[in-house]
């Protein structure tokens, strides 16, 4: 079946109302990590009503505690679920693709920065705004869209072509991590073998990921020694000591952001590797000197340093600067949330290459390669398989942040893309 790439396009640009409304539904259906269900929910109904069948895969913590990617969650399974659903025409002829995305969204802070509230999607010159636009249900409302060009087209593909949404990206992986394990041990319909390849449309502005860094979150419980204000000298700060902590942490986030220290695949980005200091909670009074202060971490590192060995690093400085600040602390380290190694994607495997090309044919450009200054569930897919996987998605803006948005017409090229690269890999065949 012969499909000619100006046919995508019309058939994508003929979607735009689909991809406006189909996006402002799911950004409705608030879904921040560990409460994802009204958006499971959502994509669920939009799965059902393509004509596919979406499975249901539990989050089972302790089905996967045992597994090297395994982050301890920072939320209880409470019976949330990934959603997958696949394509499976009746006379397979083609290749097969995944696609995979995350329904869950960080916290929205205060709605009254927001010129509109986070969960009541606008559009505005040729943006959506609100949380969890970007990052990333417009990705998965991308693929959808590309399948439903082709159905337009009266194609469909000729190999199986699936629909991952998952949750827990944010602040762990299991969620994906739950996938690939069900996958593996046929706990579901499907099998990891029936995907040759995954694509996982983050919001990386329409770029091929080439890697990604390496990251965990670590809690610091600083004790010191409660006093009244006018003995404080009889008190231990913990608060103070923990100030003194991120200053050194800084130092060492300096000290592996050196050039001498990169590596070469982030050797041109401004600054790869990057500490936050993302919560602080700590005393009781202001006239008191504080007992506790617990300080939540988010540490990057590169792709060679194993991650025990970043985490043994980081704990060491964490405990020197302690002892330094007075012997009397104490100081316990925990590892909770986002837990990943670095990763290196091979986009000169031929699934890769063919996204890339899908690329130049929708665009007129050859795309560009980023190594990523965060982590994403691609890793789970690299380490974890043998499937070529990289993101690919669409132009966004103020992810994380206020007033986040996504581009349309963003969107639109990367559904095409999407749609390009079932053509040309798994092919199509007259819709039945």
């Amino acid at each position: 079946m012969n499909i000619q790439t100006s046919d995508i396009k019309a058939a994508i640009d003929a979607l735009e109302p689909y991809m406006i409304n189909t996006l402002s539904g799911f950004v409705a259906a608030p879904s921040v990590s560990g409460r994802e269900e009204p958006a499971a929910e959502f994509i669920e109904q939009e799965l059902t009503a393509m004509g596919l069948e979406p499975e249901r895969i539990l989050l089972n913590n302790d089905l996967l505690k045992d597994l090297p990617l395994y982050a301890c969650p920072c939320d209880p399974d409470n019976g949330r679920y990934n959603l997958l659903a696949r394509f499976v025409p009746e006379n397979p002829t083609g290749r097969s693709v995944l696609f995979n995305g995350h329904i869950d969204v960080v916290p929205t802070g205060p709605e009254s920065m927001w010129t509109h509230p986070p969960f009541s999607p606008v559009v505005r010159d040729g943006w959506l705004y609100g949380r969890g636009s970007g990052d990333m249900k417009a990705g998965i409302v991308c693929a959808l869209a590309a399948f439903k060009a082709l159905e337009n087209l009266g194609a469909q593909p000729a190999g199986i072509v699936g629909f991952n949404a998952v949750l827990n990206e944010e602040d762990g992986g299991n969620g994906s991590l739950a996938t690939v394990h069900a996958l593996q041990n046929a706990l579901s319909k499907a099998r990891l073998t029936d995907f040759d390849a995954a694509i996982i449309p983050e919001p990386f502005a329409e770029t091929l990921l080439t890697a990604q860094v390496g990251v965990f979150w670590m809690f610091v419980e600083l004790t010191g020694k409660p006093a009244h204000v006018a003995y404080m000298n009889k008190g231990v700060n913990p608060i103070e000591a923990g100030i003194a902590v991120m200053a050194n942490l800084k130092e060492l986030e300096a000290e592996w952001n050196a050039p001498e220290n990169r590596h070469p695949l982030f050797k041109d980005e401004p600054h790869p590797i990057n500490f936050n200091l993302g919560t602080i909670q700590g005393g009781e009074w202001n006239s008191s000197v504080p007992c506790t202060c617990t300080l939540g971490i988010r540490i990057g590192f590169f792709p060679d340093r194993p991650v025990e060995e970043a985490q043994r690093i980081v704990s060491e400085r964490v405990r020197t600067t302690v002892a330094r600040a007075n012997e009397a602390l104490t100081v316990s380290i925990r590892f909770e949330g986002q837990f990943g190694p670095g990763v290196v994607f091979d986009l000169e495997a031929p699934p890769m290459k063919a996204l890339a090309q899908s690329h130049a044919k929708i665009t007129g450009e050859e795309p560009r390669r980023i190594a990523c200054t965060a982590t994403t569930d691609a890793r789970i897919f690299r380490l974890m398989s043998d499937m070529p996987v990289t993101c690919y998605g669409p132009v966004a803006k103020d992810i994380h942040g206020i007033d986040e948005a996504v581009s349309i017409e963003s969107m639109k090229r990367v559904a095409g893309a999407m749609a390009q690269f079932i053509v040309d890999w798994c092919g199509v065949q007259p819709r039945t």
